[in-house]
């Protein structure tokens, strides 16, 4: 069967693991809940059967303590604002929860949540802000939080696709009111499936664990269900298997939206044990990701016809180092980012790379307003111009040294031409 890198892929553990995640009990959930609190440095963590449906259980209790007489609002608090090019699932649990989404556009130039749109849309309806961290790039939060605390509103940080990625030397995730993460298909810590929620704030906390009390949690078969799914995707997101299962249109289940829901259950225990396995390899998986970027971008980096949309632009003399701005973002690049001059080029590079046995992706293909014509009305030119013009490179361990070299001279001569 013919290589074709996958988008993005994590590693899986060795079968040894898989063996013992199947006799894993009950008891591993909350041993893996207090691995992920201590390696983030927060004192209480809420796994769930994704991260949607995390979400979902962390709005409806935002939203039953808003309504409730002690906290005094004389309106109701009912917005969710977000940024207008990011997962449309999003959306969805926002409805599920009965609450309304309100969208904000975005920077072209580091792909963050416009801050002037941001302020101008906070408001006595605001419950909370979702703030997402894109394909393992954090985006400050310190800027934003006191004007959204300001208005009355909890700070919800979407660090789906960067656990690992580090504001200040401090994890993302853990800088707002509640961090959100996946570990389903392609994330950095990826489990087949499931989510976690994370909040110092110990009044929510508290209110969250009641919340949390009500879910089932899956045992006995369902666990070996996690266990085949999670094989199945690592055998998905592989060299040797993603050919056919782009043939079988795995690269754009995302954008449908059967593809949007989520079980309102907890993480099964045989999962729980497969991230007590994987989670001290995350940070030298990170490492790799983040040399294949460093790579990347130095090949890249006098090309005028593609940027790279991140918080500061990289010094890529010498060594190529990582970028080290002030603030100190370190990304762990999930994927690569690039902005195309122009639709036409985007689909000429990746009609490119695909031809050429690269993964690249268009990540969503639509902004938030297209996916949900009843969000239509604002004008998001910003998140439009991303929609149309952003190109993702793979950093996956499964890249190899010619595959690096070989995105970089297919996107320069590309550009040549």
């Amino acid at each position: 069967m013919p290589r074709h890198l996958p988008p993005t892929a994590a590693p899986l553990p060795p079968w040894t693991e898989v063996v013992r995640a199947a006799a894993a009990g009950p008891e591993t959930e909350a041993q893996f809940a207090d691995a992920l609190a201590h390696s983030l440095g927060v004192p209480h963590c809420f796994l769930a059967a994704s991260g949607r449906t995390a979400l979902f259980l962390l709005l409806h209790t935002l939203r039953r303590q808003a309504t409730s007489p002690a906290h005094g609002d004389t309106g109701p608090r009912d917005e969710v604002l977000l940024p207008a090019y990011t997962c449309p699932s999003l959306v969805k649990v926002i409805l599920d929860a009965g609450l309304s989404p309100r969208l904000v556009d975005i920077r072209p130039d580091d792909l963050q949540m416009d801050r002037s749109a941001l302020y101008a849309s906070l408001g006595e309806r605001t419950l909370a802000v979702i703030w997402v961290h894109p394909l393992g790039i954090p985006h400050p939060v310190a800027p934003v939080l006191a004007e959204i605390h300001r208005a009355g509103a909890r700070l919800i940080e979407d660090a789906a696709q960067s656990l690992g990625a580090r504001l200040d030397g401090q994890p993302v995730g853990t800088w707002g009111d509640f961090g959100l993460f996946s570990f389903g298909p392609g994330k950095p810590l990826s489990l087949g499936g499931g989510g976690l929620l994370c909040t110092r704030d110990p009044e929510a906390a508290q209110a969250l664990a009641t919340t949390w009390q009500r879910l089932s949690f899956p045992r006995g078969w369902r666990s070996w269900m996690a266990l085949a799914r999670l094989w199945a995707f690592g055998t998905a997101f592989h060299p040797t298997g993603w050919w056919l299962a782009t043939r079988l249109g795995a690269q754009r289940v995302g954008e449908h939206e059967a593809s949007w829901g989520y079980a309102r259950q907890g993480l099964s225990p045989a999962q729980a044990r497969v991230g007590l396995a994987l989670l001290p390899q995350l940070e030298a998986i990170n490492r790799r990701r983040q040399a294949h970027a460093r790579q990347l971008l130095a090949g890249l980096a006098e090309l005028a016809s593609v940027r790279v949309p991140l918080p500061v632009q990289p010094a890529l003399a010498g060594p190529a180092p990582l970028p080290r701005p002030a603030t100190q973002v370190e990304p762990i690049y999930l994927r690569l980012p690039l902005l195309a001059e122009s639709e036409a080029r985007r689909e000429a590079l990746y009609r490119r790379l695909q031809e050429n046995g690269i993964g690249a992706g268009r990540l969503y293909g639509k902004t938030l307003a297209e996916y949900f014509p009843q969000l239509a009305g604002n004008d998001h030119p910003g998140a439009r111009s991303v929609a149309k013009r952003l190109l993702t490179l793979p950093t996956h361990h499964h890249l190899r040294p010619a595959d690096l070299t070989r995105m970089v001279d297919l996107i320069r001569d590309l550009a040549r031409g």
